[in-house]
């Protein structure tokens, strides 16, 4: 592509894309502070087990995905996604503060669950308001594009907690202050550039909400296609194999990384996924999407095998480099599916059951993952994932090319 048809694909993409985009680049800035250093932490300072943390960490995302059909209820239902964004980049930047005056592990996993609570609340109506906002031929590509612009956030945040870890020798309730700066930031950025799509506001306006009842917007769930329900099963079954990054911060460590340079897993991954996320979003809006799809299901095969029989942080380093390019591709790519396979005024609700299906496939992966690591070792943790992402390449057929939907 020249660099003239790269600035007018740039230029055709809405503006509050853009802003979007920003607001998860100052939140995952700040989440992966907090994702990085608190399982050593959690493990280092306050001792608890491997097994125990993958089920906490289980039970409290897991809370987050939940937490995310409602809000596509109620984005649905309200027809305004910005309202819901504000109480929930709101809760965010109230309760990052407490990772850095945290008394005890109590605490730490009761900011830790307002947090993903906090994440839940957002992550559907962000999503939901792309999909209303994106031209139909460019639909993959503002998804890659606010994908891309979160992993960049990813990306500093990364590097950031490598030095300030050296600057301020472990200092983790520092580093945990300053990274509740950014989300406010970020709910400033909401407030002032990110709007409502027009053609929800057009909508509110013709259907009074006194007309609507809760029971009209649960009944609307069964209009939803079959082929909606086949993206629905596949990303499970997917998702499954898809643990807390968290796993590969324990078998970088083993493998003889030092506390202060485990983050360089986190760069790497992030890196990559940054890098694929964009181009395979707009590549996806010319070609079949499942296509790519099998790209970024035989990446996290490959990743796993790397990641399961390393003999060194090299094969780490390599497995988490694959792991990212496979999160770049499978998640933009997924939620442009759904984006596909819902109209507008149910998209809301369609990524609610779609975020629901995954939170419960990431609970039993996150334990399921625990228990293998604990009790056989990390090589049974990385190829049981690796042979469920398997299963997943197997059943992408089920899903019906690409449709351009209102």
């Amino acid at each position: 592509m020249t660099n003239q048809g790269k600035k007018s694909l740039l230029k055709r993409i809405p503006s509050t894309i853009w802003a979007v985009g920003i607001v998860t680049l100052l939140i995952n800035l700040s989440s992966i502070v907090i994702f990085s250093l608190s399982p050593l932490y959690i493990t280092q300072v306050f001792g608890l087990a491997t097994f125990e943390l993958g089920l906490l960490e289980g039970i409290i995302e897991s809370c987050s995905w939940f937490t995310r059909i409602f809000a596509g209820v109620v984005s649905d239902y309200l027809h305004k996604r910005k309202p819901i964004l504000i109480v929930a980049y709101s809760l965010t930047a109230l309760s990052r503060p407490i990772f850095a005056l945290a008394p005890n592990i109590g605490w730490i996993y009761g900011a830790r669950l307002s947090d993903r609570i906090s994440n839940g609340l957002q992550a559907t109506p962000r999503e939901a308001l792309v999909g209303d906002v994106a031209p139909h031929d460019l639909k993959g590509a503002c998804y890659g594009l606010r994908q891309t612009l979160s992993l960049v956030g990813s990306l500093l945040g990364a590097i950031g907690v490598m030095y300030l870890m050296r600057r301020t020798g472990n200092n983790y309730e520092f580093i945990f202050f300053l990274a509740s700066i950014p989300p406010v930031l970020a709910l400033v950025t909401l407030i002032f550039f990110v709007q409502d799509s027009p053609q929800l506001r057009s909508q509110k306006r013709e259907k009074s909400l006194s007309k609507t009842s809760w029971k009209d917007v649960f009944k609307n769930i069964s209009h939803l296609k079959r082929s909606y329900w086949m993206v629905v099963l596949v990303s499970a079954v997917f998702m499954v194999s898809n643990y807390s990054g968290i796993y590969m911060i324990l078998q970088a460590e083993q493998q003889g990384l030092s506390p202060a340079d485990v983050p360089i897993v986190m760069v790497i991954q992030n890196l990559f996924a940054m890098l694929s996320a964009f181009p395979i979003g707009y590549l996806s809006d010319s070609l079949d999407r499942r296509i790519l799809l099998s790209i970024g299901f035989s990446l996290t095969i490959v990743s796993n095998l790397f990641l399961g029989f390393a003999t060194g942080i090299s094969f780490v380093i390599v497995g988490a480099a694959l792991w990212g390019a496979q999160m770049g591709i499978n998640q933009s790519l997924l939620l442009t599916k759904v984006a596909d396979t819902t109209s507008q005024d149910l998209r809301g609700t369609g990524f609610g059951i779609y975020y629901v299906s995954s939170g419960v496939a990431l609970f039993i992966s996150n334990s399921l993952t625990g228990w293998l690591f604990q009790t056989y070792g990390p090589v049974w943790a990385f190829i049981n994932s690796g042979i469920i992402a398997g299963v997943a390449l197997l059943l992408l057929p089920l899903l019906k090319p690409s449709q351009k939907m209102s």
